[in-house]
């Protein structure tokens, strides 16, 4: 029969509890990230990519040590039916936080496609107005005498 001690159990509990603070974090700035794409602030809305990353780079580290826990744990419950409600309920709240921000990711992504477009369009027309500008100004001859009969 496969066992986990109480010491084990109690140090998945604290690290699940702790992951899901950090994804509580991540929650909030993946929704921040959706009211900066609305005001068009890309330099806060990198900022918040970074910090977002570092984030999960802390969740890495936490699964070093919660992976072998959980696995223990997961070959426990499925041999004798029994699932700690503390470490059941952080499990749910972060996949529940992992498809919030997966989907609202999803929907940010689609956001920036769609700015990227409209401001590779303007670029564009931007290049082409000074391509004519340019033709403009090549074709008229740098000529004073021209415009100016006073002789």
């Amino acid at each position: 029969m496969i066992k986990i001690s109480s010491e084990d159990m109690e140090r998945l509990s604290k690290n699940l509890s702790e992951e899901l603070e950090i994804y509580k974090q991540i929650r909030k700035l993946t929704e921040e990230q959706v009211e900066l794409l609305d005001k068009d602030d890309i330099e806060a809305f990198n900022d918040s990519l970074t910090k977002r990353e570092e984030l999960i780079g802390k969740i890495k580290g936490l699964h070093q040590e919660t992976d072998p826990l959980m696995q223990s744990y997961a070959s426990l419950s499925e041999s004798n039916g029994g699932k700690d409600s503390n470490i059941e309920t952080h499990r749910k709240q972060i996949r529940e936080i992992i498809e919030f921000c997966a989907k609202t990711n999803d929907s940010n992504i689609a956001v920036m496609r769609e700015k990227t477009e409209k401001h590779t369009k303007k670029i564009d027309e931007q290049s082409a107005k000074r391509k004519g500008i340019g033709g403009y100004v090549q074709s008229v001859p740098n000529n004073p005498e021209m415009f100016d009969k006073k002789t």
